[in-house]
This record gives C-alpha cells, structure tokens and sequence, in this order.
C-alpha cells in the first residue's frame, strides 16, 4: 500500500505552491508595468534633453556664473547616468534576470538626480535677469514632473528623486539663506506634493493596466493550452498517447502509391482480459501502456519519419509501414513481437506478469482500401493466435 501523506504536509505544499504561482503573477505584473514605464522613459528622451537645453540657456543668461557651470555639468552627468541605469535595468527584465542590484542603481541614480535638479536652485547672481531664474524653475518643475511621472510604477526611485530635491532646497536654503526666496521654496514644496500625488495615481493607472495585459496573457494561454489538448484528444489515445481509429480511418485518404511497398500490422495483447480479471484494470492500463511505448521504440530504431502506429481498441494495435519488403516488414514483426514479451509490469506481489502479443502482416496492395487490409491482418492475427499465440502470421 502507498503511505498517505499527511493532511498537514500536503495543505503546506498546496499552500507552497500557491504562493509561488502568487510570487509569479507578482513578479510578471511588475515586470509588465516596469517594461512599459521604462519603454515610455525613452521615447521622453526628447523632452528631457529640451529641458537640459533650458537650463543651459538660462545659465547663460545670467552669464555663466561659475557654480551654475558646476550645476549644469553635475546635472549632465547625472542625466546620462539615469539613462544608463534604465537602459541596465531594462535589458535585466526582459532576460528575467535578478533585479536587486539594478534597482538599488537606478534609486542612487534617481536621487543624484533630485540632488542636481535642486542644485539648479542655486542663487542667482545680483546682476542675473529674472527671466532667467524663471526660466530655471520652470525647467526643473517641467523635468521632476516627466521624471516623476515616467517612474510612477518605480515609487522608491521616484519618491528618492523628490525627497533629494526637497533636501537639497533645504541645504541651500541653509547655507545661502540671503539668497532664497522663501516663497519660491514654498512653491516648490507644494509642487513636489502635487507631483507625488499626481505621480501615485498614474502609478496605479500603470499596475492596474499591467495586471489586465498580464491576466489576458494567462487567459490566452489557458485557452492556447485547452484547445491544443482539445485537438490532441480528437486524433490520439488518451491512455497511451498513439493515433487512435479516427486518425487510423484517415489513412482512407492516403492510398498506397504504386510501386511503393507498404505494410499493415494487427497488433493484439494475449490474455489481455486474464490480467485484468487478476491485477484489476489499473494493471491493465499499464500493460497497455508499456506496450505502446515499445512499439513507439521500434518504430523509432526502424527509421519511421512520424510513427504511424495506432490504437484500434481495447488491446489491439496497428502499425502501418511504408517503403519495405515483406521480409523487412517481417523481421520488424519479429522484434516487436520480442520486445513485447519482455514487458515487466512490476506488480507488487505477483511476480513477473507475462505480456506477449499475436500479430497479423498483411501487405497493403495499391489497389486496396484501408478496410480490406485491416480485414485480411486481423484474419492473420487470429491465424497466430490460433497456432499458439506469441507468434507473427502473414498473409500475401
């Protein structure tokens, strides 16, 4: 008898397998939504290099000032190091491989990021138009929102990008307190929330949008997976995988071509009833079993290009071969009939169950139908069972 698992163990491997299925459906939603925030970051690529030439330009407005110089060159750099961070983690997800370490680089990237954009705060120079400072916060506000937005289905990136501009204000507001506007720093705060909030939302419009894509997807599978099991069933055995009489009486369509020498073997298990009636069905079902996998086997070692080896019914077999002689057709008989009876069931208790078959060889001529060849291989298969069983008979 098999030992029963314990109830315990098996609602813990259901309940092991359900979580992984959970982690996989998790990690394909994310992998979804991330491709597509990141597919949406390059074709930006075009907006934050007009945004990088706004900055450039108020900077020379107010004459280049040295610090401003500094600010813009960090804030290129960086630029180009958040492109490469994307690009890195991008590549990473579509080879499904670990996403740890690229993450933790664009997050530092993300926050160099907010660092340099608050950078951009920097006080004017006395002299500076106030066009120019405009155009700077105008410039900055436009790039965190992109950015911003563009990562809103990467929240720790996104909300370390807002926090380091926020704390870079800070820092400046600190060291430069003459030179800040207290209003404008205001403003600034407040429309960073907005953009945080503003950015969330999107964030969820882009998980929700890859959960449908991602349950589609399954669906399609599912659907894929059904109905090629659906068209497996309607032409093979579901017990042991062979073509079964519906694609058998196909071959109606497929007449000898003259000249061409083809074969027709009846295939039927002796005693098959005996072992059901001792073992029980299951037994049964596995002798059938290994009796298809041998025929498969020979069919294979006898160079047959798709197998064409067939279920009848019950426990009767037949094997169609093409492009041999009645002796070659023969000696594959004999061997299949061998290799039949060396078939070991394994049944616990009983010993060794013998498995041989009776097979009938009938030449298919080129002006007979499927029908009269099977006819005249079951006569001979009922001709070997007559001599003794375990034997080949062939008819002309």
């Amino acid at each position: 008898m098999l030992a029963r698992e314990h109830p315990d163990a098996v609602r813990a491997s259901k309940g092991g397998t359900a979580r992984a299925a959970a982690m996989d459906a998790e990690y394909e939603v994310q992998r979804e939504a991330i491709l597509a925030m990141l597919e949406r970051e390059r074709r930006s690529l075009t907006a934050s290099l007009f945004g990088l030439a706004i900055l450039l330009c108020a900077i020379a407005l107010m004459g280049m000032p040295q610090l401003h110089v500094i600010a813009i060159c960090l804030r290129a750099c960086s630029f180009l190091f958040t492109r490469w961070a994307a690009t890195d983690l991008e590549r990473v997800y579509r080879e499904r491989g670990d996403t740890v370490w690229p993450r933790r680089i664009l997050f530092i990237a993300m926050c160099l990021t907010g660092a340099t954009l608050g950078l951009m705060a920097l006080p004017p120079p006395e002299t500076a138009l106030v066009a120019s400072g405009l155009m700077i916060y105008a410039a900055v506000l436009m790039i965190l929102t992109l950015i911003a937005v563009t990562l809103a289905a990467l929240p720790g990136p996104r909300d370390g990008m807002l926090a380091s501009f926020l704390l870079t204000l800070a820092v400046l507001a600190f060291f430069y307190p003459d030179g800040q506007n207290p209003t404008i720093l205001a403003i600034g705060a407040m429309a960073v929330i907005g953009i945080r909030v503003y950015s969330a939302n999107t964030g969820h419009h882009i998980i929700a949008s890859a959960e449908i894509l991602v349950e589609n997807r399954e669906l399609s599978d599912e659907l894929s997976e059904a109905l090629a099991h659906a068209e497996f069933l309607s032409w093979r055995d579901p017990l042991t995988g062979l073509f079964n009489r519906r694609k058998l009486f196909e071959e109606r369509e497929h007449d000898p071509q003259n000249g061409s020498a083809r074969h027709v073997l009846a295939i039927d298990l002796d005693h098959f009833k005996g072992i059901n009636d001792r073992h029980g069905h299951a037994t049964g079902d596995r002798v059938l079993v290994a009796s298809a996998d041998v025929i498969r086997a020979r069919l294979r070692a006898f160079g047959a290009d798709h197998l064409p080896a067939f279920r009848h019914g019950g426990e009767e077999f037949i094997v169609i071969l093409d492009g041999c002689d009645c002796a070659e057709a023969r000696r594959f008989a004999e061997a299949l009939r061998e290799d039949i009876a060396s078939i070991d069931v394994g049944i616990d208790g009983a010993g060794r169950e013998t498995v041989t078959a009776s097979i009938g060889l009938a030449r298919w001529h080129p002006d007979e139908t499927l029908d009269d060849v099977l006819q005249r291989s079951d006569l001979a298969c009922y001709q070997a069972k007559g001599e003794g069983r375990n034997r080949v008979s062939a008819v002309a």
